[in-house]
């Protein structure tokens, strides 16, 4: 049996990688740190459901991926804020070349299709393994592999100036060639 304070110390633990992820999945850090909290809460209300010895963080972004989930479809019905407007939409760019690819990527990192930005976030920022994702979405670990393939070469296409399917032609093509 666990003990709260444990479950505490689990929770803050985790506390940085879900709010990475919230972030990923919101695009804002004030509906990130909103998301997180309300986790936060419910996760602590649902202690007694945490299984010890299991992987407390697949756990907690699990639980934070369906808040998100629920929220967004509640958030069809009603209408914005002002305070979600892009206001780097007014900002004037930096000209020095690594924050210019930097933004381009973030930009082209925000395009990508929820799916694609969230096995990226799972995998590549916050540093989960792809069996601990496959738990997380309830999927096989050869699906998470090939979304992450082709979230990656979406991202990479896009910020080359290509469409991810000219990517995946041109490589179909390399591998032929390759292989004659």
């Amino acid at each position: 049996m666990q003990t709260t304070t444990e479950f505490r110390e689990l929770l803050i633990a985790a506390l940085p990688h879900l709010r990475a992820y919230a972030r990923s999945l919101t695009g804002s850090a004030d509906q990130a740190d909103d998301l997180v909290q309300d986790t936060a809460l419910r996760l602590l209300s649902a202690q007694d459901q945490y299984r010890q010895g299991t992987n407390f963080r697949a756990w907690a972004i699990a639980a934070l991926r369906n808040r998100f989930i629920d929220l967004r479809r509640r958030a069809r019905f009603h209408g914005g804020s002002i305070d979600d407007i892009d206001t780097s939409l007014f900002a004037q760019q930096a000209s020095q070349e690594t924050v210019v690819y930097f933004e381009q990527t973030a930009r082209e990192f925000w395009r990508l299709s929820p799916a694609h930005r969230e096995i990226i976030t799972m995998i590549g920022i916050n540093g989960m393994s792809y069996e601990q994702v496959a738990n997380v979405l309830g999927c096989p670990i050869g699906t998470v592999r090939s979304r992450l393939a082709r979230a990656r070469a979406e991202l990479q296409g896009a910020i080359d100036g290509k469409d991810a399917a000219h990517v995946r032609t041109a490589k179909r093509a390399g591998d032929a060639q390759r292989a004659a």
